[in-house]
Order: C-alpha cells, then sequence, then structure tokens
C-alpha cells in the first residue's frame, strides 16, 4: 500500500499511533517480562486472614509477520504467576465504626496462560482482521472472536475503524465445596466500537471514539462472602487521543482522555498524559502520568450486610466504590540496529480523597502497587 499522510505523521512524530492499515513490512518478535506488586494492606485493617496481596509474574510473547503481499498474522502468548491474598468481604470495627476487611490466606496461587491469533487482509485504502483468544487458568476459562476493519478516507488525512468481538466465560471456583460458592457458572459479552483519527495539520492528529459492551450472565464475584450482582451490565465509553509533535525539542506529546458510564451506575474518567522525549538516535525517554476517578456502584456498601435478601443486590468490592488513582510512570528505549530494548517502572496509588466524588467511607482495600517491566524486539 502507499505510505499515506497520517504514516508520514506517525513516521515524524516518533511514537504517534499508526493508525492506518498499512501492512508490516518486516517481521518483529517481542519478549516482555513483568514484575507486579501490591502492597501489603494495614494489618490494622484486617480482622481474619492475611494482608498480604498479589505479587504477579507476566511473561509475553508477540511475533508479528507479513504474509504474501496483501496479509499478516499476528501471534500473542501471555503467562500470568499470581500468588497471595484477596478481599473476601468486609464487617463493621465496633471499637471504630469503620469496615475492617475478612481476607483470604496468603497461599492462594494461581497460573493464567492466554493466548490469541489475528489475521489481517490489506487492500487498497482499507484492512480487515480477525482474532481469535483463549484465556484458562484454574478456576476461569474465556474464549473470544474480533473482528475490525480500518478505511483511509479523505485522501488519507482520515481513518475510520470499527471492531465487534464477542467472548464466552466459564467460572468454575475452586474451592466451591469448601466455602458453599457457585460450582459453575457462565457469562457471555459482546463488544462494538468505532473510532475516527484525523489529521488536523502536519505536527498533530486527533483521535475521537466511543464503544458499547453488553455483558450478561454470572457476574457476581463468587470468592465474596456476600456479593450479589445484576445478572446484565450494559456499559459504554468515550474517548479522544491527542498526538502532537514539537519540532523544536523534537518530541511528542500524547493526550488521551476516556468516559465510562454503566447501568451499575459507575461513572468514571481517565486523563492520561506521555511525553515522548529522544535524546540523539537511539534513546528516547517516556515519563507519563495517570489520573482516574470513579462514582461507586448503585448497589455499592462498604460494610456486607447478611441481613438483606440474596435477591436484592449488593457488594462491598472495592473495585465498586468511589475512589480516585494518580498512576507515575517512566520508560525507557533503546534501538540498535534491528534490535529495541525497553524498561518502564509504574506506581500506582488510590485513594478516596482523590477521587471527584469522594465517598464518605473509604473502603481499606483500595490498591497501591509498582509495576516493572522489560521487554526486547527484534526486527528482521
Amino acid at each position: 500500500m502507499k505510505k499515506s499522510p497520517l504514516a508520514v505523521l506517525t513516521s515524524a512524530a516518533l511514537a504517534l499511533p499508526a493508525f492506518a492499515a498499512i501492512q508490516p513490512s518486516e517481521t518483529s518478535i517481542s519478549i516482555k517480562a513483568s514484575q507486579y506488586k501490591e502492597e501489603d494492606i494495614a494489618a490494622s485493617d484486617v480482622l481474619i486472614g492475611a494482608n498480604e496481596r498479589y505479587d504477579i509474574d507476566v511473561y509475553q510473547f508477540q511475533l508479528t509477520t507479513p504474509i504474501g503481499a496483501d496479509w499478516s498474522l499476528d501471534v500473542n502468548l501471555n503467562r500470568e504467576l499470581m500468588s497471595g491474598a484477596s478481599p473476601w468481604g468486609t464487617i463493621r470495627d465496633f471499637t471504630t465504626g469503620e469496615p475492617t476487611l475478612i481476607m483470604s490466606g496468603a497461599t492462594i496461587e494461581d497460573q493464567r496462560t492466554e493466548v490469541s491469533v489475528t489475521a489481517s487482509r490489506y487492500f487498497t485504502d482499507s484492512s480487515a482482521s480477525v482474532t481469535v483468544s483463549h484465556s484458562d487458568e484454574d478456576d476461569y476459562e474465556a474464549k473470544a472472536i474480533a473482528v475490525g476493519g480500518e478505511w483511509e478516507l479523505m485522501d488519507g488525512m482520515a481513518t475510520l475503524a470499527v471492531g465487534a468481538s464477542y467472548s464466552s466465560d466459564d467460572i468454575r471456583p475452586t474451592d466451591a465445596l469448601s466455602f458453599n460458592r457457585v460450582t459453575e457458572e457462565e457469562k457471555q459479552s459482546r463488544s462494538m466500537s468505532v473510532s475516527w483519527t484525523h489529521i488536523l495539520n502536519r505536527t498533530s492528529l486527533l483521535q475521537i471514539g466511543t464503544g458499547i459492551t453488553e455483558r450478561d450472565g454470572y457476574l457476581s464475584d463468587p470468592y465474596k462472602l456476600r456479593d450479589v450482582r445484576p445478572d446484565s451490565r450494559l456499559e459504554k465509553t468515550l474517548s479522544a487521543k491527542y498526538r502532537k509533535y514539537f519540532e523544536q525539542p523534537n518530541a511528542a506529546m500524547h493526550l488521551d482522555y476516556r468516559y465510562f458510564h454503566d447501568d451499575f451506575g459507575i461513572r468514571s474518567h481517565t486523563l492520561d498524559f506521555a511525553w515522548h522525549q529522544p535524546f540523539g538516535d537511539r534513546f528516547q525517554l517516556i515519563p507519563g502520568v495517570r489520573y482516574y476517578s470513579q462514582e461507586e456502584a448503585d448497589f455499592y456498601i462498604p460494610i456486607d450486610s447478611f441481613f438483606i435478601s440474596l435477591d436484592e443486590n449488593q457488594s462491598s468490592d472495592f473495585r465498586l466504590s468511589s475512589f480516585g488513582a494518580w498512576s507515575f510512570s517512566i520508560k525507557g528505549v533503546v534501538t540498535l540496529a534491528d534490535w529495541t530494548l525497553d524498561l518502564a517502572y509504574e506506581r500506582y496509588i488510590s485513594d478516596g480523597d482523590y477521587a471527584l466524588d469522594e465517598p464518605d467511607i473509604e473502603h481499606p482495600a483500595l490498591l497501591e502497587f509498582e509495576l516493572v517491566t522489560f521487554g526486547v524486539n527484534y526486527r528482521f
């Protein structure tokens, strides 16, 4: 395919995303290793169980290669090794009146393997792709298929992209008999998305997009002591991505915004900023900061109630509470001929006070974590 103005801008602006439907010209192999570590919960906030949280080692492999003149193949393999403890529920501390946690033991161990394959077909000014994926762990199996298409319009100054996906998940808690949990449940998800990318001028572009996801089936958390959620969920998103290349420092700014809302009652805002700064031809430094805020679900309660009927929805899951979060990251990229090496560090902290809509009672299990990633990419 002839190189479009969008691709030229992408190349000139360093790390601007390649939204155009262009076949890869070479084969690349990427290997990444990540270590994710959650901060322990304060012992004073735990009534029963361990205060240690999850450590996860992640290993990723990706192969992208052109096939003939009009096709490409993308193969991804992810492997995760998890260990630690997780919150089961909350009860009231009768001394302080605040929620205190019931945690699992620290001996939870799990492994997850995910494989996905994408085949893409390229035409003169468009492309089409299909992706199949399978994920499996001790208590969860997910199978998914996705299709997508991209069209270059306005003489290559704009790109329209659409996508759709379907997934079917099987849930089989490993300790169902010991703790009277559900033994086997299912859920399904269907998603659709559309985005429009437009070159504003020779140094900047803007992408706007929207998506909708419908989930149904068993949506509760089987590992919570008292967690009853609706059996359907409708999620909608609206996003904007702005890329600006500055010639004088030879750098690119990434500014992203995402709005999310669903019929659980959750509303969230995500603002993401990154600066891509090269030093010479071989090294690039990418600092970034992200802010996130969400409102609690309609049926969220900070302290579990065992007097509410199981026909009524309730959950004390901290992920459904009101909170805000800041994430700070730094990434270094070294390019040596056909090799690219990158090392990244991220620090994430969440707190009720960071939320735009501060909660009356902050959940004691809000996350803090560190993530370190090292990657190698080889092109030939």
